[in-house]
């Protein structure tokens, strides 16, 4: 018995950039004291296919960072940024409510912004598994691609 192998065709990854427009989702800070912003903005895009999805998270720290974020901790199911708040905002204590539908969640304490990508609790659930795929700083911001079958 002759058994060939083809190698089937892939889609293009897209390439990182910020898309155009405003952010299309809006997280409300929860003050705990000092000052805080009223909001964090993320871009979110997902691309269904066969199978799963793909899922593409820019956080817009831009208005309260003064640095460029950075990389500080990065597993398959759980990612996170961290950078200086801008002086404004560095007594800040505060986060984001976390969300079973969204697995994104902000901390603001210590003169710094956190920013995290927690997979886990969508991974209870065997029969949907989760990675992160992707991880970047695109123009100073977050960047993650993250995955989902079905």
């Amino acid at each position: 018995m002759l058994v060939l192998s083809l190698p089937m065709p892939t889609q293009a990854q897209p390439k990182p950039a910020i898309p155009d427009g405003e952010p299309n989702l809006t997280l409300k800070v929860i003050r705990q004291s000092g000052n805080c912003p009223q909001e964090v903005r993320l871009w979110t895009a997902i691309r269904q296919y066969e199978g799963g999805g793909e899922h593409t998270v820019i956080a817009d720290t831009l208005p309260i960072v003064a640095t460029a974020v950075k990389l500080t901790t990065s597993y398959p199911q759980l990612i996170e940024y961290s950078a200086p708040l801008k002086q404004d905002f560095a007594s800040c204590l505060a986060r984001t409510n976390p969300d079973a539908d969204l697995p994104y969640y902000f901390r603001l304490q210590q003169g710094r912004l956190f920013f995290r990508i927690d997979l886990r609790s969508i991974n209870r659930n065997p029969s949907t598994p989760a990675a992160i795929t992707y991880k970047a700083v695109l123009t100073s911001r977050p960047y993650v691609r993250w995955a989902i079958a079905d």
